[in-house]
């Protein structure tokens, strides 16, 4: 009976850390203020920081909840160098920025890649 019990609650133990396991990786690792949103990208989560509807900065941080990488508007700028940034906006949990190239404008969906790098999303046909 003694044996039964200590099985019981090593298993309760261990339940109880895989449930605080998935909370913590459910919970955003920083405080979302103001216009501030938060996407997922496989397992790294963006924060973007918002004024007057425009994106203005973007943190990426890893799976173990540091921040890895800051972008500011300048480095979204460079990311498509044939192009004029327009703006960032949210669709549906993704990432998207949009770029004016030659009179048309282009959405690209951005993915968070190694160590924290943006990239585009290739495109579907």
């Amino acid at each position: 009976m003694k044996g039964l019990m200590i099985v019981f609650s090593l298993l309760c133990i261990w339940i109880g850390s895989g449930l605080y396991t998935d909370y913590q990786r459910e919970s955003l690792p920083f405080e979302l203020m103001g216009e501030d949103t938060s996407i997922k990208s496989g397992y790294n989560d963006i924060h973007i920081f918002r004024e007057n509807n425009q994106i203005t900065k973007l943190e990426v941080f890893d799976q173990t909840r540091e921040r890895v990488k800051v972008y500011q508007i300048d480095d979204l700028k460079e990311l498509y160098p044939s192009a004029s940034y327009v703006k960032g906006e949210v669709k549906e949990g993704k990432l998207y920025l949009l770029y004016d190239e030659g009179g048309k404008v282009v959405s690209k969906r951005v993915v968070v890649g190694a160590r924290g790098s943006l990239s585009f999303m290739p495109e579907r046909k």
